[in-house]
Protein backbone atom coordinates (compact mmCIF):
# COMPACT_ATOMS: atom_id res chain seq x y z
CA UNK A 1 0.00 0.00 0.00
CA UNK A 2 1.36 3.00 -1.08
CA UNK A 3 2.01 5.95 1.77
CA UNK A 4 0.85 9.37 1.42
CA UNK A 5 3.27 11.81 1.98
CA UNK A 6 1.62 14.62 4.48
CA UNK A 7 2.72 18.47 3.73
CA UNK A 8 4.02 19.60 7.11
CA UNK A 9 2.28 22.85 8.44
CA UNK A 10 4.14 26.09 8.94
CA UNK A 11 4.97 27.44 12.23
CA UNK A 12 1.46 29.46 13.41
CA UNK A 13 1.80 32.98 13.13
CA UNK A 14 2.22 34.77 16.67
CA UNK A 15 -1.08 36.72 18.34
CA UNK A 16 1.04 39.91 18.04
CA UNK A 17 -0.72 43.02 20.34
CA UNK A 18 -1.57 44.85 16.69
CA UNK A 19 -3.61 41.58 15.55
CA UNK A 20 -5.24 41.63 18.77
CA UNK A 21 -6.14 44.61 18.12
CA UNK A 22 -6.96 45.04 14.67
CA UNK A 23 -9.59 41.61 15.80
CA UNK A 24 -10.99 43.64 18.57
CA UNK A 25 -11.73 46.43 16.46
CA UNK A 26 -13.52 44.48 13.79
CA UNK A 27 -15.97 42.56 16.59
CA UNK A 28 -16.62 45.64 17.36
CA UNK A 29 -17.33 47.18 14.13
CA UNK A 30 -19.28 44.34 13.24
CA UNK A 31 -21.41 44.38 16.69
CA UNK A 32 -22.35 48.28 16.57
CA UNK A 33 -23.57 47.48 12.63
CA UNK A 34 -25.73 44.49 13.71
CA UNK A 35 -27.08 46.60 16.83
CA UNK A 36 -27.73 49.33 14.18
CA UNK A 37 -29.51 47.20 12.09
CA UNK A 38 -31.12 45.77 14.81
CA UNK A 39 -32.48 49.25 16.20
CA UNK A 40 -33.19 51.09 12.78
CA UNK A 41 -36.05 53.22 12.71
CA UNK A 42 -39.10 51.82 11.11
CA UNK A 43 -42.60 52.57 10.28
CA UNK A 44 -44.08 52.19 13.80
CA UNK A 45 -41.19 54.33 15.14
CA UNK A 46 -41.16 57.26 12.36
CA UNK A 47 -45.23 57.94 14.12
CA UNK A 48 -43.50 59.41 17.07
CA UNK A 49 -40.20 60.96 15.31
CA UNK A 50 -39.99 64.85 15.64
CA UNK A 51 -39.62 65.45 11.80
CA UNK A 52 -37.75 68.77 12.67
CA UNK A 53 -34.73 66.93 14.93
CA UNK A 54 -34.16 64.38 11.90
CA UNK A 55 -33.02 67.03 9.43
CA UNK A 56 -29.65 67.46 8.09
CA UNK A 57 -27.57 70.25 9.70
CA UNK A 58 -25.82 71.41 7.22
CA UNK A 59 -29.38 71.63 5.56
CA UNK A 60 -31.32 73.39 8.15
CA UNK A 61 -27.81 76.14 8.62
CA UNK A 62 -28.12 77.20 5.03
CA UNK A 63 -32.14 77.24 4.48
CA UNK A 64 -33.34 77.52 7.46
CA UNK A 65 -33.93 81.90 7.48
CA UNK A 66 -33.97 83.45 10.41
CA UNK A 67 -35.90 86.76 9.42
CA UNK A 68 -37.69 88.28 6.81
CA UNK A 69 -37.73 91.21 4.89
CA UNK A 70 -41.67 91.13 4.34
CA UNK A 71 -44.52 89.36 6.29
CA UNK A 72 -47.82 88.39 6.92
CA UNK A 73 -49.64 88.04 10.44
CA UNK A 74 -52.44 85.05 10.95
CA UNK A 75 -54.31 84.80 13.98
CA UNK A 76 -56.43 81.64 13.49
CA UNK A 77 -56.80 78.66 11.22
CA UNK A 78 -59.63 75.38 10.45
CA UNK A 79 -58.95 71.87 9.76
CA UNK A 80 -61.84 70.45 7.48
CA UNK A 81 -61.23 67.10 6.03
CA UNK A 82 -57.65 67.23 4.52
CA UNK A 83 -58.20 71.06 3.92
CA UNK A 84 -56.22 73.48 6.60
CA UNK A 85 -57.21 77.44 6.05
CA UNK A 86 -55.42 79.74 7.42
CA UNK A 87 -56.70 83.73 8.78
CA UNK A 88 -56.05 86.58 9.26
CA UNK A 89 -58.68 87.72 12.11
CA UNK A 90 -60.05 84.90 14.94
CA UNK A 91 -61.94 82.83 12.52
CA UNK A 92 -65.76 84.33 12.06
CA UNK A 93 -65.05 87.78 13.95
CA UNK A 94 -65.46 89.12 10.13
CA UNK A 95 -67.07 88.96 7.07
CA UNK A 96 -63.92 90.11 4.88
CA UNK A 97 -60.46 87.87 6.02
CA UNK A 98 -56.70 89.39 5.32
CA UNK A 99 -56.48 86.22 3.61
CA UNK A 100 -59.56 85.91 1.13
CA UNK A 101 -58.34 85.74 -2.14
CA UNK A 102 -55.34 85.38 -1.38
CA UNK A 103 -52.80 82.48 -3.06
CA UNK A 104 -50.13 80.89 -0.20
CA UNK A 105 -47.06 79.12 -1.35
CA UNK A 106 -45.68 76.45 0.47
CA UNK A 107 -41.92 75.58 -0.05
CA UNK A 108 -40.13 72.66 0.57
CA UNK A 109 -37.16 73.69 3.19
CA UNK A 110 -35.28 70.97 2.38
CA UNK A 111 -35.83 70.24 -1.45
CA UNK A 112 -37.47 73.68 -2.73
CA UNK A 113 -40.69 71.59 -4.17
CA UNK A 114 -43.53 74.38 -4.20
CA UNK A 115 -47.37 74.21 -3.96
CA UNK A 116 -49.48 76.63 -4.44
CA UNK A 117 -53.39 77.45 -3.21
CA UNK A 118 -55.93 80.42 -2.80
CA UNK A 119 -57.70 80.90 0.47
CA UNK A 120 -62.01 81.35 -0.33
CA UNK A 121 -62.74 82.21 3.50
CA UNK A 122 -64.14 78.90 3.48
CA UNK A 123 -63.39 75.45 5.19
CA UNK A 124 -62.97 73.18 1.95
CA UNK A 125 -60.84 75.76 -0.17
CA UNK A 126 -57.32 76.26 1.14
CA UNK A 127 -54.16 73.82 1.69
CA UNK A 128 -54.77 70.56 0.50
CA UNK A 129 -52.41 68.27 2.93
CA UNK A 130 -53.51 64.91 0.67
CA UNK A 131 -50.98 66.25 -2.00
CA UNK A 132 -48.00 67.14 0.01
CA UNK A 133 -45.09 65.15 -0.54
CA UNK A 134 -43.24 64.54 3.12
CA UNK A 135 -41.07 67.44 4.35
CA UNK A 136 -41.09 70.56 6.22
CA UNK A 137 -42.45 74.12 4.33
CA UNK A 138 -42.02 77.47 4.53
CA UNK A 139 -45.68 78.98 4.34
CA UNK A 140 -45.88 82.60 2.14
CA UNK A 141 -48.96 84.33 1.09
CA UNK A 142 -48.89 86.58 -2.33
CA UNK A 143 -49.96 90.35 -0.98
CA UNK A 144 -50.71 92.96 -3.72
CA UNK A 145 -48.28 90.98 -5.50
CA UNK A 146 -45.25 91.09 -2.84
CA UNK A 147 -44.28 87.68 -1.78
CA UNK A 148 -44.57 87.69 2.78
CA UNK A 149 -43.60 85.21 5.43
CA UNK A 150 -46.64 83.84 7.51
CA UNK A 151 -46.13 84.38 11.19
CA UNK A 152 -48.49 83.87 14.50
CA UNK A 153 -48.29 86.40 17.75
CA UNK A 154 -47.43 83.28 19.68
CA UNK A 155 -46.10 80.05 18.83
CA UNK A 156 -48.49 77.26 17.74
CA UNK A 157 -47.50 73.45 18.28
CA UNK A 158 -51.06 71.78 16.48
CA UNK A 159 -52.56 68.94 16.79
CA UNK A 160 -52.03 66.01 14.29
CA UNK A 161 -53.87 65.95 11.29
CA UNK A 162 -54.00 61.89 9.73
CA UNK A 163 -54.87 62.16 5.73
CA UNK A 164 -56.91 59.72 4.14
CA UNK A 165 -55.02 56.46 3.46
CA UNK A 166 -53.67 56.27 -0.19
CA UNK A 167 -52.08 52.70 -1.17
CA UNK A 168 -51.74 51.84 2.15
CA UNK A 169 -50.25 54.96 3.56
CA UNK A 170 -50.78 57.93 5.05
CA UNK A 171 -49.68 61.24 5.99
CA UNK A 172 -49.05 62.94 9.02
CA UNK A 173 -49.48 66.70 9.11
CA UNK A 174 -48.67 69.26 11.71
CA UNK A 175 -49.44 73.08 12.02
CA UNK A 176 -46.12 74.76 14.18
CA UNK A 177 -44.82 78.00 14.82
CA UNK A 178 -42.56 79.11 16.82
CA UNK A 179 -38.61 80.83 17.29
CA UNK A 180 -37.42 77.95 18.98
CA UNK A 181 -38.59 75.42 16.55
CA UNK A 182 -34.83 75.00 15.37
CA UNK A 183 -33.08 75.12 18.70
CA UNK A 184 -31.28 71.94 18.32
CA UNK A 185 -29.16 73.54 15.76
CA UNK A 186 -29.05 76.77 17.23
CA UNK A 187 -31.30 78.91 14.96
CA UNK A 188 -33.45 81.00 16.90
CA UNK A 189 -36.16 82.77 14.57
CA UNK A 190 -37.06 86.69 15.09
CA UNK A 191 -40.58 85.67 14.55
CA UNK A 192 -43.20 83.07 15.43
CA UNK A 193 -42.87 81.77 11.54
CA UNK A 194 -45.16 79.16 10.49
CA UNK A 195 -44.33 75.88 9.24
CA UNK A 196 -45.84 72.94 8.03
CA UNK A 197 -44.46 69.49 9.02
CA UNK A 198 -45.70 66.19 6.90
CA UNK A 199 -44.67 62.60 7.36
CA UNK A 200 -45.21 59.52 5.36
CA UNK A 201 -46.27 56.92 7.66
CA UNK A 202 -48.62 53.90 7.96
CA UNK A 203 -52.10 53.95 8.95
CA UNK A 204 -52.81 53.17 12.91
CA UNK A 205 -55.63 50.49 13.37
CA UNK A 206 -57.70 52.85 15.36
CA UNK A 207 -58.16 55.89 12.91
CA UNK A 208 -60.57 56.29 10.12
CA UNK A 209 -61.18 57.91 7.07
CA UNK A 210 -65.16 57.40 6.59
CA UNK A 211 -67.88 57.67 9.10
CA UNK A 212 -71.39 57.04 7.43
CA UNK A 213 -74.57 58.07 9.47
CA UNK A 214 -77.06 56.24 8.08
CA UNK A 215 -80.91 58.36 9.37
CA UNK A 216 -83.05 57.13 11.12
CA UNK A 217 -83.20 55.87 15.23
CA UNK A 218 -82.44 59.43 15.78
CA UNK A 219 -82.27 60.54 19.99
CA UNK A 220 -83.50 63.73 20.80
CA UNK A 221 -81.58 64.58 23.64
CA UNK A 222 -83.78 67.09 24.69
CA UNK A 223 -87.25 65.17 25.10
CA UNK A 224 -85.16 61.54 25.02
CA UNK A 225 -87.61 59.98 22.27
CA UNK A 226 -86.44 58.29 19.20
CA UNK A 227 -87.28 59.60 15.69
CA UNK A 228 -87.24 56.50 13.90
CA UNK A 229 -87.60 58.31 10.56
CA UNK A 230 -89.62 58.56 7.44
CA UNK A 231 -92.38 55.42 6.73
CA UNK A 232 -94.26 54.57 4.50
CA UNK A 233 -95.96 51.38 2.36
CA UNK A 234 -93.07 51.23 -0.43
CA UNK A 235 -89.66 52.53 2.01
CA UNK A 236 -88.88 52.22 5.69
CA UNK A 237 -86.12 55.36 5.97
CA UNK A 238 -84.33 53.06 8.85
CA UNK A 239 -84.14 50.23 7.29
CA UNK A 240 -83.35 51.51 4.02
CA UNK A 241 -80.30 54.18 4.88
CA UNK A 242 -78.75 51.61 6.93
CA UNK A 243 -78.61 48.98 3.75
CA UNK A 244 -77.69 51.69 1.62
CA UNK A 245 -74.59 52.62 4.42
CA UNK A 246 -73.38 48.68 4.17
CA UNK A 247 -73.36 48.95 0.43
CA UNK A 248 -71.60 52.21 0.13
CA UNK A 249 -69.09 51.07 2.80
CA UNK A 250 -68.27 48.00 1.21
CA UNK A 251 -67.48 49.95 -2.21
CA UNK A 252 -65.41 52.68 -0.07
CA UNK A 253 -63.28 49.87 1.13
CA UNK A 254 -62.39 48.57 -2.34
CA UNK A 255 -60.24 51.58 -2.15
CA UNK A 256 -58.05 50.96 1.04
CA UNK A 257 -60.30 53.06 3.41
CA UNK A 258 -61.35 52.19 6.59
CA UNK A 259 -65.05 52.68 6.81
CA UNK A 260 -67.23 52.46 9.47
CA UNK A 261 -71.23 53.47 10.46
CA UNK A 262 -72.55 55.84 13.20
CA UNK A 263 -74.45 53.11 14.34
CA UNK A 264 -75.96 49.16 13.99
CA UNK A 265 -78.90 48.00 12.56
CA UNK A 266 -81.12 49.21 15.59
CA UNK A 267 -78.98 51.61 17.40
CA UNK A 268 -80.22 54.85 18.62
CA UNK A 269 -77.81 57.93 19.02
CA UNK A 270 -77.84 61.63 18.87
CA UNK A 271 -75.78 64.20 16.84
CA UNK A 272 -74.36 65.00 20.67
CA UNK A 273 -71.66 63.59 22.98
CA UNK A 274 -68.46 61.99 23.04
CA UNK A 275 -70.84 58.93 22.06
CA UNK A 276 -72.66 60.41 19.38
CA UNK A 277 -73.25 60.14 15.79
CA UNK A 278 -70.69 62.72 15.18
CA UNK A 279 -68.76 62.25 18.50
CA UNK A 280 -67.83 59.00 17.29
CA UNK A 281 -65.99 60.43 14.10
CA UNK A 282 -64.33 62.99 16.42
CA UNK A 283 -62.92 60.27 18.60
CA UNK A 284 -61.23 57.91 15.33
CA UNK A 285 -60.31 61.32 13.31
CA UNK A 286 -62.71 60.88 10.37
CA UNK A 287 -62.22 62.65 7.59
CA UNK A 288 -65.19 62.18 5.88
CA UNK A 289 -68.81 62.40 7.09
CA UNK A 290 -71.63 61.12 4.42
CA UNK A 291 -75.48 61.45 5.76
CA UNK A 292 -78.03 59.26 3.83
CA UNK A 293 -81.19 60.93 4.40
CA UNK A 294 -85.03 60.91 3.00
CA UNK A 295 -86.94 64.23 2.64
CA UNK A 296 -90.39 65.16 2.59
CA UNK A 297 -90.91 67.57 0.04
CA UNK A 298 -93.45 67.01 -2.57
CA UNK A 299 -91.67 68.73 -5.01
CA UNK A 300 -89.00 66.28 -5.18
CA UNK A 301 -88.41 63.71 -7.27
CA UNK A 302 -84.67 62.76 -7.74
CA UNK A 303 -81.84 62.41 -5.35
CA UNK A 304 -80.00 65.85 -4.29
CA UNK A 305 -76.89 66.43 -2.09
CA UNK A 306 -76.70 68.83 0.81
CA UNK A 307 -73.28 70.65 2.33
CA UNK A 308 -72.30 73.17 4.93
CA UNK A 309 -72.73 76.88 3.99
CA UNK A 310 -69.44 77.12 5.09
CA UNK A 311 -67.72 75.44 2.49
CA UNK A 312 -67.48 75.74 -1.35
CA UNK A 313 -69.18 72.68 -1.86
CA UNK A 314 -66.00 71.88 -3.93
CA UNK A 315 -66.77 68.08 -2.51
CA UNK A 316 -70.18 67.58 -3.53
CA UNK A 317 -69.48 69.16 -6.74
CA UNK A 318 -67.09 66.72 -7.69
CA UNK A 319 -69.53 63.87 -6.86
CA UNK A 320 -72.41 65.07 -9.05
CA UNK A 321 -69.80 65.58 -11.59
CA UNK A 322 -69.53 61.71 -11.98
CA UNK A 323 -73.06 61.00 -10.97
CA UNK A 324 -74.56 63.30 -13.91
CA UNK A 325 -71.54 61.82 -16.15
CA UNK A 326 -72.83 57.72 -15.38
CA UNK A 327 -76.53 58.58 -16.15
CA UNK A 328 -77.58 59.58 -12.17
CA UNK A 329 -80.84 61.98 -12.85
CA UNK A 330 -80.57 64.81 -9.81
CA UNK A 331 -82.73 67.48 -8.74
CA UNK A 332 -82.03 70.96 -7.82
CA UNK A 333 -84.51 72.27 -5.39
CA UNK A 334 -83.61 75.89 -4.87
CA UNK A 335 -79.90 77.27 -4.80
CA UNK A 336 -78.69 81.13 -4.02
CA UNK A 337 -75.33 80.79 -5.37
CA UNK A 338 -73.52 79.91 -8.61
CA UNK A 339 -70.87 78.13 -6.67
CA UNK A 340 -72.92 74.90 -6.56
CA UNK A 341 -73.45 72.27 -9.76
CA UNK A 342 -76.87 71.28 -10.35
CA UNK A 343 -78.05 68.88 -7.58
CA UNK A 344 -76.08 70.74 -5.13
CA UNK A 345 -77.71 72.70 -2.35
CA UNK A 346 -76.16 75.12 0.84
CA UNK A 347 -78.09 73.80 3.86
CA UNK A 348 -80.16 77.39 5.25
CA UNK A 349 -78.68 79.14 7.99
CA UNK A 350 -80.97 79.61 11.45
CA UNK A 351 -82.33 82.64 12.44
CA UNK A 352 -81.89 83.93 15.88
CA UNK A 353 -85.06 86.02 17.81
CA UNK A 354 -84.59 89.13 15.72
CA UNK A 355 -84.92 87.10 12.20
CA UNK A 356 -80.92 87.72 12.32
CA UNK A 357 -78.83 85.03 10.58
CA UNK A 358 -76.98 83.09 12.77
CA UNK A 359 -73.77 81.22 11.74
CA UNK A 360 -75.66 77.33 12.67
CA UNK A 361 -76.78 75.50 10.09
CA UNK A 362 -80.09 73.54 10.60
CA UNK A 363 -78.86 70.02 9.92
CA UNK A 364 -76.92 68.64 13.00
CA UNK A 365 -75.25 66.17 10.47
CA UNK A 366 -73.29 68.73 8.54
CA UNK A 367 -73.45 72.07 11.33
CA UNK A 368 -71.71 69.49 14.31
CA UNK A 369 -69.30 67.42 12.04
CA UNK A 370 -67.64 70.15 10.53
CA UNK A 371 -65.58 70.91 13.88
CA UNK A 372 -64.35 74.75 14.67
CA UNK A 373 -65.56 75.63 10.57
CA UNK A 374 -68.98 74.65 10.96
CA UNK A 375 -69.19 75.80 14.88
CA UNK A 376 -69.83 72.51 16.02
CA UNK A 377 -70.89 72.64 19.53
CA UNK A 378 -72.03 76.40 19.62
CA UNK A 379 -75.79 76.27 18.89
CA UNK A 380 -76.86 74.61 22.17
CA UNK A 381 -74.94 72.99 25.69
CA UNK A 382 -76.04 69.30 24.48
CA UNK A 383 -72.37 68.10 25.08
CA UNK A 384 -70.31 69.01 21.49
CA UNK A 385 -68.69 71.71 23.30
CA UNK A 386 -65.55 69.69 23.29
CA UNK A 387 -65.61 70.15 19.61
CA UNK A 388 -66.02 73.89 19.48
CA UNK A 389 -62.51 73.71 18.05
CA UNK A 390 -61.55 70.46 16.25
CA UNK A 391 -60.30 69.27 13.41
CA UNK A 392 -63.66 68.97 11.23
CA UNK A 393 -64.89 65.94 8.57
CA UNK A 394 -66.05 67.36 5.58
CA UNK A 395 -69.46 66.24 5.43
CA UNK A 396 -72.02 65.64 2.45
CA UNK A 397 -75.55 64.81 2.84
CA UNK A 398 -76.88 62.16 0.42
CA UNK A 399 -80.60 63.22 0.07
CA UNK A 400 -81.72 59.39 -1.88
CA UNK A 401 -85.09 59.67 -2.22
CA UNK A 402 -88.15 61.64 -1.39
CA UNK A 403 -91.03 60.15 0.92
CA UNK A 404 -93.74 61.80 -0.48
CA UNK A 405 -93.66 61.30 -4.11
CA UNK A 406 -93.62 57.69 -5.04
CA UNK A 407 -91.73 58.28 -8.24
CA UNK A 408 -88.95 59.22 -6.40
CA UNK A 409 -88.82 55.82 -4.37
CA UNK A 410 -89.42 54.19 -7.65
CA UNK A 411 -86.60 56.14 -9.22
CA UNK A 412 -83.89 55.04 -6.00
CA UNK A 413 -85.19 51.66 -5.98
CA UNK A 414 -83.96 51.12 -9.75
CA UNK A 415 -80.94 53.24 -9.80
CA UNK A 416 -79.31 52.14 -6.19
CA UNK A 417 -76.34 50.37 -7.53
CA UNK A 418 -75.68 53.04 -9.76
CA UNK A 419 -76.25 55.93 -6.89
CA UNK A 420 -73.60 54.30 -4.76
CA UNK A 421 -70.86 52.96 -7.64
CA UNK A 422 -71.04 56.95 -9.23
CA UNK A 423 -71.13 58.81 -5.95
CA UNK A 424 -67.87 56.47 -4.45
CA UNK A 425 -66.55 57.05 -7.83
CA UNK A 426 -66.49 61.16 -7.18
CA UNK A 427 -65.33 60.37 -3.66
CA UNK A 428 -62.64 58.26 -5.15
CA UNK A 429 -61.75 61.20 -7.79
CA UNK A 430 -61.66 64.23 -5.13
CA UNK A 431 -59.28 62.61 -3.04
CA UNK A 432 -57.27 60.85 -5.76
CA UNK A 433 -57.99 57.54 -4.79
CA UNK A 434 -56.88 54.15 -6.30
CA UNK A 435 -58.78 51.05 -6.26
CA UNK A 436 -56.84 48.05 -4.32
CA UNK A 437 -56.00 44.89 -4.89
CA UNK A 438 -55.43 43.89 -1.96
CA UNK A 439 -58.20 42.99 0.45
CA UNK A 440 -56.29 43.36 3.14
CA UNK A 441 -55.19 47.13 2.56
CA UNK A 442 -57.82 48.44 5.35
CA UNK A 443 -56.19 46.63 8.27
Amino acid sequence: MRKVKRKKRGPRRPLTFKRLVMITAILAISAILLFLYLNRPNEIDKLNTDYISTMNRNIVKEKVKTSYPNTFKAADYTVYGETLALYGDEYGSVELDPFLGKAVQLQNVETGEQYSFTFSGKGDAAIQLGELSEGIYDIYIYDQYTKKRIYFDAPIHGDEIVTMRRNGEVKTVTLEAGKDLFKNFNIALDKDYAYLVVKDTIPQKEIIDVLIDPSGNVLNEITGEIYEGALSDTINEKETSYALALQMKEALEKYGLKVELTRDENGALSYYGKEGRVGKGYEKKAKLFIDLSLCDEESINRPFLKVSPWTNASFANQIVYFMEKDGVELDYPYSSSDLLNSGVIFDSLLTNDQYELTNYSIDPALRESGGKATYAGQLNELGNQRYANAYGMNAVVLVYANIQNQDSINYFKQNKDLIVRSFVQGIASYYDLKEEQDETATQ
